[in-house]
């Protein structure tokens, strides 16, 4: 600013002395110039006034000049490619696009906007648009292109690992993960990625320590994957060491857990699917007196073994409390079927009926009366079922 302030100075100066100089020592500026044959005579203040107008007219067809090279460029630079401002048009008309869901005309001008300078982000949004309306086939091609610029590196592998999470392709989505760098794997959404990925592959020693590491970054949803990871441990268990293994996996764990719902009724399930029908009983018959859930119907109907007495006196006893709940007695039927008492579970089902009807119960109807040789009237309950 001081550099200019002194050169406008000097600029008065000059023109000062041209338009005054004269007047100062008495004599009358005058200005002479010759090129060959030709002569030129002025005063000074002519030539400082041809000179002003002479620049007014350097500085209009300059600016001239300009405009109509842009009028004849258009929206072209030299390689063929949009200008920076119609690019930088095209990618807020793209968003603004996918805002409405106008996902079609958001293709369009996102296409434009290739290989502006965005950072990589017109990519990303390319490939938003992409895997809404493509179905991604041209996604991992543009996620690519995306992270070869560090500003949006991490975001597209981010976007990239979630992608191949959605595929099932969850080795490749491991291996996207590592490469992601160590201060956005520190984010919230990397580390339900990499809980996702890792649950997925049966890993869930390294879930828990994911889990221990970024309790405070998963918030509220610590507790459900906590919860998952107990599961998942239950269930590699059960497939690899068997029930007596399973068994003692849930005696070592703290009471916390235990009293988990969601971990009591994995841990049931995985018994009953183990053929250890008569063990979960008497485990899911302890739990069904302390809280009495309704999540806990379904195990009583899986159970299936002689003589289930523990878990029938105990529905017999809620029925008693509550004589008007078909579930109850939907539960009792099942019961009583599984454990081949035909009678008590055709009584029972034809009151949960009564109560309200169920396509389950009405299969277990029928399923009594094909036992009973009864076909024509088990055909009519079936008919029904299809009818309803």
């Amino acid at each position: 600013m001081r550099k200019l302030l002194l050169y406008f100075f000097l600029l008065i100066l000059f023109f000062g002395g041209l338009l005054f100089g004269h007047a100062a020592i008495g004599e009358k500026g005058r200005i002479f110039i010759a090129m060959g044959e030709w002569r030129i005579q002025m005063t000074v203040v002519s030539a400082v006034i041809s000179m002003l107008i002479g620049l007014i007219v350097v500085l209009v067809l300059w600016w001239a000049t300009k405009r109509i090279f842009r009028m004849i460029s258009g929206s072209r630079n030299w390689f063929g490619v949009l200008s920076k401002r119609k690019q930088s048009k095209a990618f807020f008309n793209a968003i603004n696009a996918c805002a409405i869901g106008d996902y079609e005309s958001a293709q369009k001008y996102i296409n434009k906007t290739f290989p502006g300078e965005f950072d990589g982000a017109n990519y990303m949004l390319a490939a938003d648009i992409d895997r809404r309306i493509n179905n991604g086939n041209n996604l991992e091609n543009l996620l690519g292109i995306a992270e070869t610029f560090p500003e949006s590196e991490a975001s597209a592998k981010t976007q990239h690992a979630a992608w191949l999470i959605q595929q099932h392709q969850f080795q490749q989505a491991e291996l996207v993960l590592e490469s992601i760098d160590a201060k956005a794997q520190q984010q919230a959404v990397v580390v339900r990625l990499w809980l996702a990925t890792l649950s997925a592959l049966g890993k869930w020693a390294l879930v828990k320590d994911k889990l221990s590491a970024h309790k405070k970054v998963l918030g509220d949803d610590y507790v459900q994957w906590a919860q998952q990871v107990v599961q998942g441990e239950f269930a590699e268990i059960a497939s690899k060491q068997g029930a007596n293994a399973l068994k003692d996996k849930w005696a070592s764990l703290p009471r916390a857990a235990k009293k988990d719902i969601a971990n009591q009724i994995v841990y049931v399930q995985l018994l009953i699917d183990q053929g250890l029908s008569k063990d979960a009983e008497s485990i899911l018959v302890e739990l069904a007196k302390k809280t009495r859930n309704p999540a806990f119907h379904g195990l009583f109907k899986q159970l299936k073994h002689p003589s289930p007495h523990q878990a029938m006196r105990l529905i017999e006893s809620w029925i008693k409390v509550d004589m008007d709940n078909a579930q109850l007695y939907s539960v009792l039927a099942h019961l009583a079927y599984n454990s081949g008492d035909i009678e008590l579970a055709e009584k029972a089902v034809r009151k949960a009926l009564e109560l309200a009807s169920n396509p389950e119960d009405g299969r277990l109807l029928a399923r009594l009366l094909e036992k009973q040789s009864a076909f024509e009237k088990a055909n009519n309950v079936y008919k029904g079922l299809l009818a309803s």
